[in-house]
């Protein structure tokens, strides 16, 4: 009878549909118990099951949006996060932490807004982060003092935690591209998801044939990870992790960190492995780095006691025992997380997600004066993107460094980097493509910077500008940033564009079109604005053929651009991170196995567009124009040189042509193409004058070189 009661009131539950939210519920509450356990991907799939139940589940959004997050898969998160915005009752975190993924994917603009949305809950955290996106926005933009090159033995998995021994680096990765040789009874062991430890070759010899198992098969445990190593003593500090392959290695919670010291082995295998004694219970100790002589180490731990999630202690070897550890306090600790100290030399290089940054977690480095440590300062952009970075090592008596990075241009999801000084003069090489062999590929991840701006031009987020907004709204969208702090507001309205420069005339301010570089077509580049490309090779001495890249042109326009010691070829440039990946991937299943993503800053003093991407040409043709490549001798028609493009009217002449930019040094070129003989190109430099262009000539284009008629 009972039986019979449960079945009718199931019955009834079902057909008045209110089971569906007892059951949705019941996968929400187990989402986000897996979420705590950091079993992301169960997560999303419980909450995603909480959301048929019940389609309005906020906490189920919040739960699939965070576990990306954690995840790092940055464009699923923004995705989710984007869908929670249709709801009125958003949790406390919702604008913070949406806030970080924005930064992270180096959307500054639009993060700072949802931070200042953060501050009517938090003022002090929400108004801090908000500036720190003006911050990041600053660094991108400076120029770079470091050079940057991925480690050659890098894997398609997170490879982590680079430390020296000797002549050798070791890391821990999670590849399996290496198999041990076990025996039956051990064989199930290759299948552990856990990561390894590996010793290659430093710099340019450490590539995969130099790389070998660190630890013999039955002494690996598959958790461990960063070992750091005392130079002058054989001991050496072990972190025993729970790190996931591609997910973020700290957690404010975090438990599962443990700190070890051992014995080293002349091939820098370890023994006698010891827990440090201090390790507290219930919360997370792990990072350690030991100073030359091994009778100091500095750890992250977030153990209470500290100033915010993880903070950066320091314990001594005394008398055969360790001391009980001091906090480092403040500038070094913050509210936020500290963690991957590394110390040479009186200074202490770690990472902070809350001390200003690019991004997630920056690289900083402090000094001992007078006893006490400086305010940290930022690495700069370079070590730093608007990923994470750290686990920073300084190589003894040099400037160059290794760290580990999830920014975009790596192979896998977190990478190793060699790290160095760029040299002082700005020497550039310069490029001929022509009957030269290819040049060895460079898998450097560079931001193109701006030399030396006088104005930095801003432009507020797209979604601020209306489409009924009228010309004098849409200018005020646009705000002067001198490089000089100035306490007034710059009214646009109350400015003159500068006149264009007549090239007919000759003084001072003439602009020849000698070494003058196209730089767009179809379009208009404003400098300062943040874009994707994707690197195909990077051309030092020597030069490549272009020619080994031109089956790309369907996915993109081809472009050279100049940077410190090399010339970069490049395909793109796209706007949006989910396209570049969708092209990258495009692109590797051609051969081009080596290229990878670069996130810039666009400069047109040093870019040079070499190939128009076919989408492109194609809706030029279909609009009556010539649009062949730049080869031979083509009429095209100069309008107007400027100083800032900004004041270049498109709307005036983008029916009489194919508008290209051209660049040479601050200068901007406006040029007329798609003409199929000089009469045609004399014909529409007459309507181009009608319309207030009263310098303009006919000129001729000769294999991408501009000259005047003779």
């Amino acid at each position: 009878m009972f039986r019979k009661l449960q079945l009718l009131t199931l019955l009834i539950l079902i057909q008045g549909g209110l089971l569906s939210p007892v059951i949705g519920q019941k996968s929400l509450v187990k989402a986000q118990r897996q979420f705590e356990l950091k079993a992301f991907d169960l997560a999303i799939e419980n909450a995603k099951k909480a959301l048929e139940k019940e389609p309005d589940c906020v906490d189920c959004y919040f739960v699939v949006a965070e576990s990306f997050r954690m995840m790092n898969e940055n464009v699923d998160a923004a995705i989710w996060y984007r869908k929670m915005e249709q709801f009125k009752n958003l949790p406390n975190d919702f604008a913070f932490n949406y806030g970080l993924l924005l930064k992270r994917m180096g959307q500054y603009d639009k993060a700072a807004k949802y931070f200042n949305a953060y501050a009517e809950i938090n003022p002090p955290i929400g108004t801090y982060f908000a500036e720190s996106c003006s911050f990041a926005k600053e660094k991108l933009a400076s120029s770079s003092d470091f050079e940057l090159n991925l480690y050659s033995a890098s894997s398609k998995f997170t490879d982590y935690a680079p430390t020296l021994f000797k002549d050798k680096l070791v890391f821990a990765s999670f590849r399996d591209d290496f198999k041990r040789s076990l025996d039956k009874k051990n064989k199930s062991l290759i299948q552990n998801k856990g990561s390894q430890l590996f010793i290659g070759g430093l710099g340019l010899t450490g590539d995969v044939n130099s790389v070998n198992f660190l630890l013999h098969e039955d002494e690996e445990t598959f958790d461990s990870g960063p070992v750091h190593y005392a130079s002058d003593a054989p001991i050496c500090a072990i972190t025993r992790n729970n790190f996931k392959n591609g997910e973020k290695h700290v957690f404010s919670k975090d438990l599962e960190l443990t700190l070890f010291t051992a014995n080293v082995e002349p091939d820098g295998s370890f023994n006698n492995k010891k827990p440090y004694p201090f390790n507290e219970a219930g919360y997370a100790s792990g990072f350690g780095a030991l100073n030359e002589t091994g009778n100091i180490m500095y750890f992250a731990s977030n153990r209470p006691g500290g100033l915010g999630g993880f903070d950066l202690y320091v314990t001594y070897y005394k008398n055969g025992e360790w001391t009980y550890p001091e906090n480092l306090g403040s500038p070094i600790n913050t509210e936020g997380n500290e963690i991957t100290p590394f110390y040479i030399d009186g200074s202490i290089y770690y990472s902070s997600d809350f001390l200003m940054g690019l991004g997630g977690f920056d690289v900083f480095k402090s000094v001992v004066n007078n006893g006490a440590w400086t305010f940290p300062e930022n690495m700069g952009n370079g070590v730093n993107s608007p990923e994470d970075d750290y686990y920073l090592i300084k190589q003894p008596q040099k400037e160059s460094y290794y760290l580990t990075s999830n920014r975009l241009g790596g192979r896998g999801a977190h990478d190793i980097y060699l790290v160095h000084k760029a040299p002082i003069k700005d020497e550039v090489v310069t490029v001929d493509f022509e009957d030269v062999a290819p040049a060895p590929v460079s898998l450097e991840e560079d931001i193109v910077q701006n030399e030396n701006p006088k104005v930095q031009s801003v432009k507020l987020e797209e979604d601020i500008i209306d489409a009924d907004m009228d010309e004098e709204a849409i200018a005020k969208t646009y705000v002067d940033v001198p490089n000089e702090k100035s306490s007034e507001l710059i009214d646009f309205n109350k400015l003159l564009p500068p006149k264009a420069v007549d090239l007919n005339k000759s003084n001072a301010r003439t602009v020849s079109l000698v070494g003058a570089k196209r730089v767009a077509f179809g379009e208009v580049i404003k400098n300062h604005s943040n874009v994707y490309f994707i690197q195909l090779a990077a051309l030092f001495k020597s030069a490549g053929n272009i020619e080994d890249f031109i089956p790309l042109k369907r996915y993109g326009s081809l472009y050279k651009v100049k940077h410190t010691n090399a010339t970069k070829v490049k395909l793109g440039y796209f706007m949006d991170e989910s396209q570049a990946k969708e092209v990258l991937r495009k692109v590797k299943s051609l051969g081009y196995s080596d290229a990878f993503i670069t996130y810039e800053t666009l400069n047109t003093s040093r870019m040079e567009l070499v190939t128009v991407s076919e989408k492109t040409k194609h809706s030029y043709s279909n609009a009556g124009f010539t649009t062949e490549e730049t080869t031979g001798v083509n009429y095209k028609i100069r309008l107007a040189s400027y100083e800032d493009p900004i004041w270049f009217d498109v709307d005036k002449v983008n029916d009489l042509g194919i508008i290209e930019q051209w660049s040479k040094g601050e200068w901007t070129i406006f040029v007329l193409s798609g003409y199929g003989s000089q009469e045609e190109a004399e014909k529409v430099k007459n309507s181009a004058y009608k319309r207030g262009f009263t310098d303009a000539e006919v000129v001729l284009d000769r294999n991408g070189i501009l000259e005047k008629l003779r």
